[in-house]
């Protein structure tokens, strides 16, 4: 009988590598390759390197990604954003995550069970679907590999630590959602009952750093990739991609929710030290600050990586270099790369999330971006108010699809309708003619990044989620310098992205002492570079940032005159949550829940505080 289930067991890997992986990934078109056929056997998917590989490139195929992909598909909160959890962005999709089960505060442990259909509406829902699914296909590569005759010993050691990395990838995405977790340390067979039971959080970080240093230690694996074979590899893990996620593992956890001196909710799983350290410790923060030195002086070395610069762009300007910064595949930002194969035509489910308004921007999202020239953006600043869409952060208008711009071969209209003067301030554009409808302006105004013109050159291209960029490398370990007193020397690092967009160095106001200060200006400045690449809910739950959950958001209304262009605004508040109720935020929500069926098939899984 273990031989009948193990067989099964093998015939299952091997047909979501011959057909799944072929259909949801490609790290290049070399890669997509037809199946075989006939039995299936262990050593029949490990007798030649080309069956060999599509085990990990099927590993590959379920790094985390952030875009919709299918409506009853749970990664992107069912066509939502994880963003709109936060003060970034409102959803107005009543079966997404956010509309169903967030605002109205009805999310609990049940809400985490995989049963398929609307109730695929949590944030991730991830904990019994794909990432086990990709960590057991690289630990049966990398238990495997060494057998298969017609691959080099270098390729294999490369390859063992690309799988290395995508289980450390897996696991530092669950580490952001629930803590500490079971460690799988091997390719877990059917006879094998369960996940081993739930580790302490110094020994979940000690596992995925032990898998990175690996990685990164393995001289098979290039710090970058070949430049002049980017159409096939690019994608891949490299050196690079290692040391870039071991920063952002320490930072996240040198952040307050895990580093100190109390838990930030009682219960448990925080008295077995799974959802905090059990004290604050100093060194956490120097432990991201030698991830990030590490970093850099390997890049001194390596090369090859780059923020995009205008000169560099698809396009000779600093706006183009934002866009190819977070939006093209294969730059020299791009460390972490994941693909779908889905591409931006107008059928597509990212295009109808912002269509149905699944991530409409908030004016507190608008309002973050500072002017051209560094200043605070104002609304009791007459110049600022009289077109507060022009002369700002060249982000803004990657972000937000601004009235006047360029967009869908004409100048935007994102303006409404004044009830109290429809003359002289008549409505805009007909937006369904551009791909949007009315529920995309339901704030007011609209989302544009990663929706671009479709008429164009951005027709049916194939996208990708830009998991880890550079950008986010110089802002980590600008912030672990400021936390570990070094202030001084991590100015060079924000001033790089914001030198990137033409934004001056950063000037601190001396309104708080300088480490506060600076604090808060990396947040806000991840905040910007990062709007919708699920930075900012991360950011906000390692930093206990209850004030930013409960206060109330609101939308701009744009009003435009006929004939002047002059504009009117307001600015309504958009719909409660149930967090920003009185009394209504609890500390739990700062992880999420395991789902009850887990944690109630005994092996150990303890349940996240408060749950």
């Amino acid at each position: 009988m273990k031989k009948i289930r193990k067989y099964i067991y093998l015939l299952l890997i091997f047909s979501y590598v011959s057909f799944t992986s072929c259909e949801d990934f490609a790290l290049g078109e070399k890669f997509l390759q037809k199946p075989p056929s006939g039995d299936v056997t262990i050593d029949t998917i490990f007798s030649t390197a080309e069956y060999a590989r599509r085990v990990l490139w099927y590993a590959y195929s379920k790094l985390p990604y952030g875009f919709s992909t299918g409506y009853n598909n749970s990664t992107s909160m069912r066509v939502g954003s994880i963003e709109s959890l936060t003060d970034l962005a409102q959803s107005y999709v009543g079966y997404a995550g956010a509309d169903k089960l967030y605002y109205p505060g009805l999310y609990n442990a049940g809400s985490e069970d995989e049963s398929g259909g609307e109730d695929h509406a949590t944030k991730y829902n991830m904990y019994a679907r794909d990432p086990w699914k990709g960590i057991r296909h690289a630990w049966v590569f990398i238990n495997n590999v060494d057998r298969v005759p017609d691959m080099t010993a270098e390729e294999k050691l490369r390859l063992k630590a690309e799988a290395k990395i995508t289980i450390a990838v897996q696991y530092s995405e669950m580490l952001r959602h629930y803590g500490a977790l079971p460690i799988v340390d091997h390719a877990i067979m059917p006879e094998e009952m369960g996940l081993p039971e739930r580790a302490t959080l110094q020994q979940t970080v000690d596992f995925i750093t032990r898998l990175l240093d690996e990685a990164i230690a393995c001289k098979e694996l290039p710090w970058a990739l070949p430049e002049d074979d980017l159409s096939n590899e690019s994608g891949r893990m490299t050196g690079a991609a290692a040391m870039g996620l071991k920063l952002r593992v320490l930072l996240f956890v040198a952040s307050p929710l895990f580093n100190s001196d109390e838990p930030y909710f009682p219960g448990e799983a925080s008295d077995k030290l799974m959802t905090w350290f059990g004290g604050y410790s100093e060194q956490r923060w120097k432990d991201a600050a030698k991830a990030g030195e590490d970093f850099f002086k390997s890049w001194k070395q390596g090369g090859f990586y780059e923020l995009v610069q205008k000169e560099t762009a698809t396009k000779n300007t600093i706006r183009q270099a934002f866009q190819d910064a977070y939006y093209t595949r294969g730059t020299t930002e791009s460390l972490i790369s994941v693909r779908r194969h889905f591409r931006t035509n107008g059928i597509s489910t990212l295009l109808q999330s912002l269509r149905w308004g699944a991530w409409c921007p908030t004016k507190e999202c608008f309002d973050l971006f500072p002017m051209a020239n560094g200043d605070d953006f104002d609304w009791d600043n007459p110049v600022h108010k009289k077109n507060p869409f022009i002369n700002r952060d060249p982000r803004l208008c990657e972000t937000i699809l601004l009235d006047g711009d360029d967009f869908q071969g004409r100048k935007a209209e994102v303006f409404k309708e004044d009830a109290n003067d429809k003359k002289n301030y008549p409505k805009g554009a007909d937006w369904n003619k551009n791909n949007l409808d009315s529920k995309s302006l339901s704030t007011g105004i609209a989302g544009r990044k990663f929706a671009l013109d479709r008429k164009g050159e951005y027709n049916n291209r194939v996208i990708h989620w830009p998991y880890l960029r550079l950008a986010e490398v110089y802002l980590a370990y600008a912030e672990a310098l400021n936390e570990c007193g070094r202030t001084s020397e991590a100015y060079q690092y924000i001033n790089a992205v914001r030198a990137r967009v033409g934004l001056p160095g950063l000037v601190l106001k001396g309104k708080l002492d300088e480490k506060t200060e600076f604090r808060e200006a990396v947040l806000r400045e991840r905040a910007c570079e990062f709007v919708w690449e699920e930075n900012r809910f991360f950011d906000l739950i390692r930093w206990k940032r209850e004030s930013d959950f409960t206060k109330h958001l609101h939308g701009i209304n744009v009003y435009r005159h006929k004939t002047t262009k002059e504009y009117k605004f307001d600015f309504p508040q958009l719909p409660e949550r149930a967090w920003q109720k009185p009394g209504g935020f609890s500390a739990k929500w700062y992880l999420s829940a395991f789902p009850d069926k887990e944690v109630n098939k005994g092996y150990g899984l303890v349940q996240n505080p408060g749950w």
